[in-house]
């Protein structure tokens, strides 16, 4: 019973397990495919059968667990994207600012980086944007220049390409650097970029910039004076048809009016100098550069200031030359040459005795130097003469130091002469010395002509109102009367006489300065005579009318030969005491009241006739400061014309104004010292005015205080001498 028991389960197990097995069965061989084992006769699976258990106990086991197949690794997330550069494209030509767009991954930071170096130009954080851009970029000027783009966390993760980049170039001022300019314009660009720079107006000019990308150029058309606004733009070769932006316009005061020859006042014609070192002085433009020749001998360089200049230094070779000065203006305008000063340099011949040799600098190639022992004479053959060392002239090529081409030609009828700018007007001087000008007017008239005047009526009163002088001495008042039964009765025309005095006068006017034989010294004498012929009108015509007029008074016109030998002493005396400008007195007559003059009409004529030349002198003045530069024959001529009035007539109103004798002044003063004071005082100041440049040099020279200390002296005798015959000898008496 037990064996059927036994078989019988076994039946019924095989009848359930074995559709289970069946049913396990597919799993296997989908494992047996996957992963097959190498079999030495493959059978087809269909024909494949499991192998029957041995025992149905082992076919009622559980089935052990198949080992599960690997499962697929996991995909990896992709790479980060590099980003990207857009705009500008590769090899685009750009100029001045610029923005820089691409685009990149949202969680990506980034950085453009700058083409020189540094800093970068901008960082574009993550914002969650898968575009990045940065704006107002502005690149160095170049043919291939690279934008870089890289990811902040990864250099690695970049973009790069090369543009085109041209930006405006830059205007720095005139041809000096300064903010002024005589039409030349200075600047830096691209090396090799053709630069053009256009004014407001519309004048301009091109210029390709070096290869340190510097550029000048004058412009082209008509240029005013006055500021104007400039501009610039450049092209080069890699950026054509296209060109930069235009710089950003500044501002340029333009003069291209070149300035007046400066004036040499130190050292005078005719000078022996010891030393080619100077000092060497004079006048010109405030804030120019004047330069010293001696032939073509460049001797130093000043800058004006006050209206004056001084400079020493330079060496030249022992000889005689024609010393001339140049200015160049602020704006670079260069004047033309001051008149020639001819000056000899040295003592005489050097001594034969020869002096130490300075041992040379070695030569470069190595070659030995000369042997410093003297070669022995031959006889018969004179010694050499050792040569003073001559420096090398200036290159006429270097435009700093070359010489203008109106040194070149010397003796030309355009050449300036010391009348060409003998007057520097005061308005034109930034700091002019007025306060010394109005010291030495009250020192004048305080120290010199009122104690003039009260020295002159004590010896008036001295001598009982005889004069000083014996007019008969020599005038044949003892002759017998015979002698002069027949009278001469030789008359001239009073204009060959007026025109014969005035040409002498103006011969004795030039002879206040240097005079050479250049043709410019004939346009000076002409110039001089038409200033004298003006002068001598105004002081005898405005009188003669006003006494017609005002006075009903017969009025007539005297000649005075007297007056010729006071031109004579002003002239001599200004060139004797190396005046600039000089006194002159330009006076060759006098109006007289025909009848019955008394004196109040006599004083009233002799205001009229002063105040006249003060006027004159005055609007002279004024028109010696609108004229053009003296650079032509008419514009020296004119120029010469108003500056020789302007100092003949304030001169002459001067000294006629001084109240000795039978002058103007006595007159004015005897009939109303106010008037009198009222025209002096402006008389004596526009005087000083004039002589300012010469006040530097007299307190540089100790000249101030003598001339206080002699005036001082003066005016103490004078005052003292008063006094005694006014007080101490009548109570003697």
């Amino acid at each position: 019973m037990a064996s059927y028991g036994i078989l019988l389960a076994a039946l019924v197990g095989t009848v359930v397990i074995g559709p289970l097995a069946g049913a396990v069965t597919p799993a296997s061989a989908v494992t047996t495919e996957t992963a097959p084992a190498p079999t030495t006769d493959p059978a087809p699976a269909e024909t494949a059968a499991p192998a029957p258990s041995s025992s149905p106990l082992e076919s009622l086991a559980p089935a052990e667990p198949e080992t599960p197949s690997p499962a697929p690794a996991p995909t990896e997330p992709p790479a980060p994207a590099a980003p990207t550069i857009d705009s500008p494209g590769a090899n685009a030509f750009v100029a001045g600012s610029v923005t820089v767009a691409g685009t990149r991954d949202p969680g990506q930071e980034i950085r453009l980086l700058s083409p020189t170096g540094g800093n970068p130009l901008c960082t574009v954080p993550v914002d969650g944007s898968s575009a990045w851009q940065c704006a107002g970029v502005v690149l160095p000027s170049g043919p291939a220049v690279e934008l870089r783009a890289v990811v902040t966390d990864d250099s690695g993760l970049a973009a790069a390409h090369t543009v085109r980049v041209l930006q405006a170039p830059t205007v720095t001022g005139g041809s000096t650097g300064h903010s002024s300019s005589s039409g030349m314009v200075r600047g830096t660009g691209y090396p090799g970029a053709t630069v053009t720079a256009t004014l407001a107006s519309g004048a301009s000019c091109s210029f390709t910039a070096d290869a340190s990308g510097v550029w000048a150029c004058l412009l082209e058309g008509t240029v005013p004076s006055g500021a104007q606004q400039i501009t610039a733009s450049q092209q080069t070769s890699f950026s054509a048809p296209a060109s930069s932006p235009a710089s950003d316009p500044i501002s340029l005061t333009f003069d291209v009016d070149p300035p007046a020859a400066p004036v040499v006042t130190d050292p005078v014609a005719d000078a022996t100098l010891t030393t080619a070192a100077g000092p060497f002085s004079g006048r010109g433009e405030n804030g120019a550069t004047v330069t010293v020749f001696a032939g073509a001998y460049s001797l130093c360089s000043a800058v004006v200031s006050g209206g004056t200049w001084s400079c020493a230094g330079g060496a030249v070779a022992d000889g005689r030359y024609d010393l001339r000065a140049v200015q160049q203006d602020a704006a670079g305008n260069v004047s033309a040459g001051s008149a020639a000063i001819r000056v000899a340099y040295g003592t005489g011949t050097p001594s034969p005795t020869p002096t130490a040799t300075p041992t040379p600098t070695p030569s470069p190639t190595g070659t030995p130097p000369p042997s410093a022992t003297p070669t022995p004479a031959v006889p018969g053959t004179p010694s050499a003469t050792p040569t003073p060392a001559v420096p090398a002239p200036t290159d006429p090529d270097d435009p700093a130091t070359a010489l203008p081409p109106e040194l070149t030609v010397p003796g030309g009828w355009n050449d300036p002469t010391p009348f060409s700018t003998a007057v520097i007007v005061p308005w034109t001087v930034a700091q002019f010395p007025w306060l010394q000008a109005s010291l030495l007017t009250l020192g004048a008239l305080g120290l010199l002509v009122v104690p003039a005047r009260l020295l002159a009526g004590t010896v008036a009163r001295a001598r009982n109102g005889r004069p000083l002088f014996n007019r008969h001495r020599f005038s044949g008042r003892n002759r017998a009367g015979e002698e002069f039964e027949v009278a001469p009765t030789v008359r001239l025309n009073r204009w060959v006489v007026g025109g014969g005095a005035i040409l002498a006068a103006a011969a004795l006017v030039l002879l206040s300065g240097p005079v050479t034989s250049a043709p410019a010294y004939l346009r000076l004498l002409l110039a001089v005579v038409l200033a004298l012929g003006v002068v001598n009108a105004v002081a005898t015509l405005v009188p003669q009318w006003w006494g017609s007029r005002a006075l009903h008074v017969e009025v007539d016109v005297t000649f005075l030969p007297r007056y010729l030998l006071l031109v004579a002493v002003t002239a001599l005396g200004s060139r004797a005491f190396d005046l600039h400008p000089a006194l002159l007195f330009g006076l060759l007559g006098s109006v007289v009241v025909t009848q019955g003059p008394v004196a109040g009409q006599r004083g009233r004529l002799a205001a009229i006739r002063a105040g006249s030349l003060l006027a004159l002198g005055l609007v002279a003045l004024l028109l010696v400061g609108v004229l053009p530069p003296a650079d032509t024959f008419v514009s020296a001529l004119a120029a010469e014309f108003a500056n020789t009035i302007v100092l003949a007539s304030i001169g002459s109103a001067v000294l006629v104004l001084i109240p000795v004798g039978s002058t103007s002044g006595r007159s004015i003063l005897a009939w109303s010292p106010p008037i009198w004071a009222a025209l002096a005082v402006p008389a004596f100041l526009t005087l000083f005015v004039l002589l300012s440049p010469m006040l530097p040099r007299w307190q540089g020279d100790g000249t101030a205080t003598l001339l206080w200390v002699v005036a001082a002296a003066f005016a103490a005798v004078s005052v003292a001498v008063w006094a005694w015959q006014r007080w101490v000898l009548p109570a003697l008496r």
